[in-house]
């Protein structure tokens, strides 16, 4: 076992998946209720032309009719060409304040807290439901409830003994599903899966599968990890051989003392100059800092947003190699991501709506000699 946790540890664990239901497309109709009767598609526009782009989501009244993430825009509008329906552009702020209300509500509910993407989190629930599913069920479904009445988004939930079936089993029943699997149900769980269905196994391990004559995941659990090792790697194998017998020992990942700090402005004209971006990057800086300041708190990961005419999203992290507590270095990797960012995107500034800052990876540096700028991992 490659973490510190023991087998007797592993098997009363009780994790969550939360998986908000078809996310971007549902917050639109939190803001506009009349769209969950109508088929509704949020895309990503290209910008090169009218329909040029991909899906992002959809509402389930548009999967009716086969549209898909990741289907191109026109493929999508032709399905849809004979009914009413509405195509929207993302909108990335309003997504993650969506996104951080319900984050805040989960991570009142449970211990350990990792959130993995803007729609997704795990939680661990092992000491407040003393490892007993029936009680873990019932906070699901609590949890579910705080998250619809207070800001009437819908989530689905898997409830397992370990990340990687908590994960596959949040699936199952969406939207608004609850599916739990404990720890003796486990292995014939993951022997009723697809292979697809493991994280983390593409089309690429599938075939190498496929040509050993492994089609099913209970094919894999009749295999050792050595049977497997020079056709796939001991790392893939491993993740295989383990998950095929409904085995996962991974631990949920708690990152900082405080997830992040950030602040998107809307710009009131059109930019025209690289110095008039600059003193608005600036300007976001120095509250972001002041946050920061106040929190008693230092940075690692840096992330600046820009929002488009079109409202496309364009983003860039930057991770620092030691945590930094100093505007100066604030400043200047903001300025110097802002520059790429333009300069590789061939990005106009009259059309950049709006600009953001987010500093992530924190880490609490109360009682350290606020002249020090610089923090060790």
């Amino acid at each position: 076992m490659s973490e510190n946790i023991s087998l007797n540890e592993i098997e009363k664990r009780i994790i969550f998946h939360i998986d908000f239901d078809y996310f971007y497309a549902q917050c639109e109709e939190i803001r506009r209720p009349e769209l969950r009767n109508i088929p509704s598609v949020v895309c990503v526009y290209s910008g090169r032309e009218e329909d040029s782009g991909v899906v992002s989501t959809c509402n389930y009244e548009a999967r009716k009719y086969g549209v898909r993430a990741a289907m191109p825009i026109k493929l999508a509008k032709s399905k849809l060409e004979d009914v009413h329906s509405i195509f929207l552009p993302t909108d990335m702020p309003y997504y993650h304040e969506i996104s951080s209300k319900a984050m805040r509500i989960i991570q009142n509910y449970g211990e350990l807290f990792e959130q993995v993407s803007v729609d997704e989190c795990y939680m661990d629930f092992t000491k407040i439901t003393n490892s007993d599913f029936d009680d873990a069920r019932i906070f699901a479904v609590s949890l579910q409830k705080s998250i619809k009445d207070q800001i009437k988004l819908t989530c689905s939930i898997g409830v397992a003994p370990n990340k990687l079936i908590a994960k596959i089993a949040s699936g199952i029943n969406k939207p608004n599903g609850i599916t739990v699997v404990r720890q003796e149900e486990a292995k014939q769980f993951m022997s009723n899966c697809r292979i697809e269905d493991i994280p983390g196994v593409g089309p690429k391990t599938s075939k190498k599968l496929q040509s050993l004559g492994i089609k099913t995941v209970s094919d894999i659990s009749h295999k050792s990890i050595f049977e497997l090792r020079d056709a796939l790697g001991y790392k893939i194998a491993t993740l295989l051989v383990n998950a095929s017998n409904g085995i996962d020992y991974s631990q949920i990942k708690i990152r900082g003392t405080s997830k992040q700090i950030g602040k998107i402005v809307t710009l009131k004209k059109d930019c025209t100059s690289f110095e008039q971006v600059r003193l608005i990057v600036e300007s976001i800086c120095k509250s972001v800092f002041e946050n920061l300041e106040n929190k008693r708190q230092a940075f690692r990961v840096l992330t600046l947003i820009l929002i488009l005419e079109n409202l496309q999203h364009v983003s860039f992290s930057k991770s620092l190699k030691l945590h930094s507590a100093s505007i100066d270095e604030l400043n200047k990797n903001s300025l110097s991501i802002l520059n790429e960012m333009i300069t590789s995107n061939s990005i106009s500034l009259d059309i950049i709506r709006r600009i953001g800052v987010v500093i992530s990876e924190l880490k609490d540096i109360s009682g350290q000699d606020s002249l020090l700028n610089y923090f060790e991992n």
